[in-house]
């Protein structure tokens, strides 16, 4: 297990997923809180922007067992993109890929 940093996410993710806190790794794995805003931007501790420039990956498992995993690329600070890059349910023999359809 190793270190990871936090990020609390208030911009809507483009696969309606409710969560808000996400681990990542993308940083500089101590332990920090940061904030992907509702405008795009990456803030560290404390609310400055950090002008992320590059891909973050972030990712998180729900309290159902679903498995949300998502890469945001940023330019000069700025979000121009994210997309889900994994769902997956868990059960305990592991991880089910790609997310089984809904059952009625």
């Amino acid at each position: 297990m190793g270190l990871f940093d936090t990020l609390h996410c208030e911009f809507p993710l483009p696969d309606g997923c409710a969560e808000r806190e996400f681990q990542t790794k993308s940083l500089a794995c101590e332990m920090n809180d940061y904030c992907l805003s509702a405008t795009g931007r990456l803030l560290h501790p404390g609310g400055q922007d950090t002008g992320f420039h590059g891909v973050l990956r972030f990712y998180t498992r729900s309290a159902t067992g679903t498995w949300h995993e998502y890469e945001a690329k940023f330019t000069s600070g700025a979000l121009q993109h994210l997309v889900p890059v994994a769902s997956a349910a868990y059960s305990p023999e592991g991880f089910i890929l790609p997310l089984p359809a809904a059952q009625p």
